[in-house]
């Protein structure tokens, strides 16, 4: 499903066009591969989001070959955190490959291996927890955030429109059933205060309260 008009796409992509190579190659071989990254615009949202609480230390819970840590690690600046973790070790090997020709591998700590059981031996607090894991599997990092996040800290997830599958009465997939469930949890939940940026396939951005 097209969730923005294709022509606001297009005015979205030319007010940030990606002038950074490192980042271009990454978009390019996303696209040739049609492996899901989170593209310029909900990179710079959260390069944005990141640097307005001033974060120090982010946690990326699913990272594929890098792309959302290369803006975090510009918004945690030099001496700052951004741990990736990635089941593929292929892809690992990737991120930092990119990262060391970003300039940026030294804000950056790798770790291979299922990205929950990584968090859950993780002490916090973090400024920011990124979820971007398998969505069936999306209702259960809302634990593994909550215990890690800072007040007034984020907690971000990326594809909470899912391409539009959020719509359906009842939806057949796991990972559609796994979106709609962190979205009704994190609206229930008084902990923490969210909203859903309808921003590419719809990021939800949450402040810790208490």
């Amino acid at each position: 499903m097209q969730l923005l008009n294709p022509d606001v796409e297009r005015y979205l992509a030319r007010l940030v066009p990606t002038t950074d190579p490192v980042l271009a190659e990454m978009e390019r071989l996303a696209t040739e591969r049609s492996f899901p990254i989170v593209g310029p615009q909900v990179g710079r949202l959260l390069l944005v989001m990141a640097s307005s609480i001033g974060a120090r230390r982010v946690l990326e819970l699913g990272s594929g070959f890098g792309y959302s840590a290369q803006w975090f690690a510009r918004a945690v600046g030099p001496g700052g955190e951004v741990i990736l973790t990635e089941y593929s070790a292929e892809r690992a090997a990737e991120a930092e490959r990119f990262l060391g020709r970003s300039g940026l591998l030294d804000r950056v700590r790798i770790e291979v291996g299922d990205g929950l059981e990584i968090a859950k031996k993780l002490d916090g607090p973090f400024d920011v927890v990124f979820n971007d894991v398998d969505k069936q599997d999306y209702p259960a990092v809302l634990d593994v955030a909550a215990g890690r996040v800072r007040v007034g800290g984020l907690f971000i997830s990326d594809n909470m429109l899912w391409q539009g599958k959020v719509l359906e009465p009842e939806p057949a997939e796991a990972s559609t059933r796994g979106v709609l469930e962190l979205t009704r949890r994190l609206h229930a939940d008084d902990r923490w205060a969210s909203t859903l940026v309808p921003l590419r396939d719809g990021v939800t951005v949450s402040v810790k309260l208490r």
